[in-house]
């Protein structure tokens, strides 16, 4: 009954095709109060033919607890529009309790489709057709910056650029998000887009994470422990001489283990809610990522937060961990195809 589904299209052919849509999968969904006052709507779905800022408003009427945003565009996000959910909802340090979805089709930007020119290989505006430049603002748009051009409009492969562009738009979300996952989708041949999820819940990015692996048969992220933490041990007794409590494994290890084992892209602060669980100290904490960034395991981050807290965030150094502890990172997640997909 606490469920509650706001769809939002500001286009007004869109947002009819949407009605007849729903008319035709749930017909037991009542329209007329769905799209009606909001105070006087009790079917708990609501229609919004709004702009994004008259939407807005509407949802801060709605009194939203956890909420999930989905962005389903033709193409792309504005940044714009990332910034103004975000602000409303996300109000302190990487604040849990929203997640967004959002599509971003890939192979577009780089392979163009009806009406929409592929991004030029320059950064010389004097060397862009019509078109181009069309695409390159559109793209200005989707990364709220124009420093994206020199590291994407060059003469490099599709998949390079590709992968350039998915880090870059991911770095860019992390100033809300702390966890930020692309999913690559292959629905057809030479088709590629990425449903990216943003969120400050480590649990639910990770559930997320091996949900896809395990439909599109990527191999479950399992390093070994037990060898790890003997090259650790080896490496660094003086953590285990300060064993108190009981404890088999010195909190140094298990902090570290579970930022290698469990968070996104190796993204970790002293205000991470499962690594506080090991010491009901934040200072305690905090002490610890600076031991493991003194010992290059963890390097401080370059991503500002929206909120302009000074609070360090880390990113795991792979080459010292793979150095150190023979621990590889993830492999990249790869889709299935469109030939495996039809054999499902």
């Amino acid at each position: 009954d606490n469920l509650k589904v706001v769809l939002i299209e500001e286009d007004q052919n869109c947002y009819a095709h949407l009605k007849n849509v729903i008319r035709r999968r749930w017909p037991n969904i009542p329209i007329d109060e769905a799209e009606g006052p909001v105070a006087s709507n009790s079917s708990n779905v609501f229609l919004l033919n709004n702009t994004l800022d008259e939407a807005l408003e509407v949802l801060e009427d709605l009194d939203l607890g956890n909420s999930l945003y989905y962005f389903d565009p033709l193409r792309s996000v504005e940044y714009d529009t990332i910034e103004k959910v975000a602000d409303r909802r996300i109000k302190s340090f990487f604040k849990t309790g929203t997640e967004f979805f959002i599509f971003v089709f890939t192979s577009d930007w780089f392979l163009g489709r009806e009406n929409f020119a592929p991004l030029p290989c320059t950064p010389k505006e004097e060397s862009w057709d019509d078109e181009e430049e069309i695409t390159v603002m559109e793209a200005d748009s989707m990364f709220g910056n124009q420093e994206w051009r020199t590291r994407i409009l060059k003469d490099d492969s599709i998949e390079e650029r590709s992968r350039t562009l998915v880090r870059l738009y991911r770095n860019g979300l992390r100033k809300w998000f702390r966890y930020v996952l692309p999913l690559p989708f292959n629905p057809k041949k030479n088709e590629i887009f990425h449903l990216i999820l943003c969120s400050n819940y480590q649990v639910g990015v990770r559930a997320t994470r091996d949900f896809y692996t395990t439909e599109t048969k990527n191999p479950r992220y399992r390093p070994n422990n037990t060898k790890a933490f003997q090259r650790f041990q080896k490496m660094h007794p003086e953590t285990s001489e300060r064993l108190v409590d009981g404890r088999r494994r010195p909190l140094e290890w298990l902090v570290l283990w579970r930022i290698i084992r469990e968070h996104e892209d190796g993204i970790s602060d002293c205000m991470c809610s499962d690594l506080r669980r090991y010491t009901h100290s934040i200072g305690r904490l905090h002490q610890i990522l600076e031991w493991l960034q003194g010992k290059s395991y963890l390097q401080p981050s370059s991503v500002s937060n929206a909120w302009n807290e000074s609070i360090q965030q880390y990113k795991l150094n792979w080459k010292v961990v793979r150095e150190n502890l023979g621990v590889d990172p993830p492999l990249p997640l790869v889709p299935l195809s469109p030939e495996d997909m039809q054999n499902e």
